[in-house]
């Protein structure tokens, strides 16, 4: 594995801790704690427990250096911070369907409808 990662807390690239982590390994630019549920693969913060690795422990600071042996480092961390290209979802698919696709803009007249629909008939003698 590239010894080249972000750091959780500060999003520096961390080069002087080699990999597997320490569990005392910490950021030189920030001092966080580097081995902790943060900046673990598994880390999921939408699950009860934090933790997507069902035989892991539960921690109660997910900030804090842990003795976790399913320990990964999280892919995003990893992985070169280049961000993607913006890309123009819409002339994408007018590229691929057309620039109209068969979609015809018409004005809506729903106000119109729901109103008629609540609108009490009116009494003609």
């Amino acid at each position: 594995m590239d010894n080249n990662w972000k750091c959780w807390q500060c999003g520096k690239t961390v080069t002087d801790q080699l990999l597997p982590l320490s569990t005392y390994a910490e950021c030189r630019h920030c001092r966080a704690q580097l081995h902790c549920c943060r900046q673990c693969q598994h880390f999921n913060p939408r699950v009860r427990a934090d933790c997507d690795e069902p035989r892991a422990e539960s921690y109660s600071e997910r900030e804090k250096a842990n003795f976790c042996d399913w320990h990964k480092l999280r892919r995003e961390f990893v992985e070169p911070s280049e961000k993607a290209p913006s890309v123009d979802h819409q002339t994408e698919l007018n590229t691929l369907f057309g620039a109209n696709a068969g979609v015809t803009k018409t004005p809506s007249n729903s106000r119109t409808q729901l109103d008629d629909l609540f609108t009490a008939p009116a009494d003609d003698p």
